[in-house]
């Protein structure tokens, strides 16, 4: 049996579940140092098993190309973002240049 759709509004916040999520999973993962620090690394897994529950859950209520794409991209950007600020990371102009044509092509996969 196929679940029942979901409202957009409520599909919207499971999406943005997700990405904080996967977020959150990865850069507990970055804290786990290769999984030497278990319980940053155990935690870090199981918010990425979130994500992807989440994810789910946002899939019932939108399309799956727009949900994935909105996923991975805001996840690379915010994740991006936190390891330039957070651990010092350099990127570099075409990688502000790659994010923003990721941005741009979320865009259009949702406008267009």
């Amino acid at each position: 049996m196929i679940a029942p759709l979901l409202p957009q509004s409520l599909a919207l916040l499971w999406l943005a579940l997700a990405v904080i999520l996967e977020v959150g999973g990865t850069w507990l993962l970055k804290l786990s140092d290769g999984m030497k620090r278990r319980w940053h690394g155990a935690l870090g897994v199981a918010l990425v098993i979130g994500a992807f529950a989440a994810l789910a859950q946002a899939i019932r209520g939108m399309d799956l190309s727009v949900a994935y794409a909105v996923w991975g991209g805001a996840g690379l950007v915010i994740t991006a973002i936190i390891g330039a600020l957070v651990f010092g990371q350099r990127i570099r102009p075409g990688g502000w240049a790659g994010m923003g044509l990721v941005i741009a092509d979320v865009v259009a996969l949702k406008l267009l």
